[in-house]
């Protein structure tokens, strides 16, 4: 493991089959970052792109004119490119950014005078997230699909430190945690006591974004957002559609309960205390799924989805089998 004094600031910036507009503009915002005074380093990981990275002209150029590191991870899953380039980094703070994220340019500044002010806060997240639908959405989805794509508008600096998830927690879009914690984070994970893989081929699971926070919430420290920090999260018509939307859904609702019982193995009591009978399960999704046969709703759609997910997810925890029935739902709505 590298030491964590050489620099400030690790950016990392994780990429699968970019979109190569928006990586394109995501590493022009990086190149634009205010770095007076800050000691920092780039690390751009190839997570076994169809076509390398390398190949690219406009990564070279990248590469040559920043001095970032270029890494390869073949082993499929964000949570393994994350792991891969946190043990080679060299920061004290591990910044994350998503291929399809533009930071703005003040960005580490306000980030070094949040981390020098506010010592006892480990996880940091925008405060200010603009969402920007590149090729337009339709009015059915935009308001669901822009929440989904964690817009963000803060007025204040908030932070806490609750076992539980907070409004104030940061998403993993633009966010910055100390090393200190990721490295504890990743001799658990590499022990599999955290399973969860995240983004991974089709897969829209986040959950290793919410453990890592959680993680050092369980250690005592705090996590928030600040208003300071702002980034737009930049969405293409591949994905501000009806179908990437189900499976975002119900990937990022079912991964949730696993996601706190694998940091707080005592929160098992309260998923036993919520647990949905089977049978009240089945008939509920039912209904709902059969009412959607006669409605051109996507919101009760993506309603039902999280539904399914969030009580699926407690059965995973609970090592309960999912119900047939369920599965073919969500299998008829392609949520998964």
């Amino acid at each position: 493991m590298s030491s964590i004094a050489e620099v400030d600031y690790s950016i990392i910036i994780c990429s699968y089959n970019p979109d190569d507009h928006l990586l394109k503009r995501c590493l022009r915002a990086v190149s634009a970052l205010f770095f007076e005074g800050l000691r920092s380093e780039i690390i751009l990981v190839d997570n076994n792109s169809t076509a390398p990275l390398a190949e690219k002209e406009y990564i070279k150029q990248f590469v040559q004119d920043t001095g970032a590191s270029l890494l390869q991870v073949s082993q499929p899953g964000l949570r393994y490119a994350r792991m891969a380039a946190i043990e080679a980094s060299k920061g004290k703070y591990v910044v994350f950014f998503d291929d399809d994220n533009e930071p703005d340019p003040n960005y580490l500044q306000e980030l070094s005078a949040l981390n020098r002010d506010l010592p006892t806060v480990a996880a940091w997240g925008p405060g200010i997230v603009d969402v920007d639908f590149i090729n337009g959405i339709s009015k059915e989805l935009k308001s669901y699909a822009t929440e989904a794509f964690q817009d963000r508008h803060e007025t204040s600096v908030t932070y806490s430190n609750q076992h539980s998830w907070q409004p104030c927690y940061p998403y993993g879009t633009g966010m910055c945690l100390r090393k200190n914690y990721l490295i504890n984070y990743l001799s658990l994970a590499e022990k599999n006591k955290f399973t969860l893989t995240g983004r991974k081929g089709l897969s829209m699971s986040s959950g290793e974004d919410i453990q890592m926070v959680l993680f050092c919430i369980s250690k005592g420290a705090a996590a928030g957002v600040a208003p300071g920090l702002k980034l737009t999260h930049m969405i293409p018509s591949k994905r501000a559609n009806f179908d990437y939307l189900k499976k975002l859904t119900y990937g990022t609702s079912v991964c949730y309960s696993t996601c706190v019982f694998e940091v707080f193995p005592d929160s098992i009591q309260e998923v036993e205390n919520r647990a949905v009978s089977e049978r009240r399960f089945v008939k509920k999704a039912m209904k709902k799924y059969f009412k959607l046969i006669f409605q051109n709703a996507p919101e009760k759609t993506f309603d039902l989805i999280n539904y399914i997910g969030v009580v699926s997810g407690d059965y995973m925890v609970l090592n309960k089998s999912v119900p047939s029935s369920i599965k073919w739902i969500l299998k008829k709505l392609k949520a998964f």
